[in-house]
């Protein structure tokens, strides 16, 4: 299959709610009375953004939406069965090796990275179904 006949095959725009949708599962996965008080708490930092990266991060959400979105068409993955098989075997294949990095080298509590993994888990499948 061309890149032409791929990227023609998957709605943009479902590409582009899913991207918002990314960004509005970490901001309830991180609101205070969710996890965003214990992640403060485990990280002593703010539950306040930098605002000169908010573009990028809107960016970030966008083309994580759309790579989800080529992987799931690469995959075939047509049933919403197939779309969270596909979100998490990118979760486990991509996300848990990269934050097992932070418990190795940054030395980040067990708790912070359930919190972080517990995120990327769920907007990952929740992305990998939207079409």
């Amino acid at each position: 299959m061309s890149l032409t006949t791929m990227l023609s095959n998957i709605n943009l725009l479902a590409v582009l709610v899913a991207g918002i949708a990314h960004m509005l599962t970490g901001l309830i996965w991180y609101w205070p009375k969710f996890f965003g008080n214990i992640w403060a708490g485990l990280t002593r930092a703010e539950l306040k953004p930098a605002p000169q990266w908010l573009a990028a991060g809107l960016i970030g959400h966008q083309v994580i939406a759309l790579a989800l979105a080529i992987i799931v068409t690469l995959a075939n993955a047509t049933t919403v069965l197939g779309g969270i098989a596909v979100g998490g075997l990118v979760w486990l294949g991509f996300v848990v090796t990269l934050e097992i990095g932070e418990l190795i080298w940054e030395k980040i509590p067990f708790k912070l990275f359930l919190i972080r993994a517990g995120n990327h888990l769920v907007a990952l499948s929740l992305l990998a179904v939207w079409r």
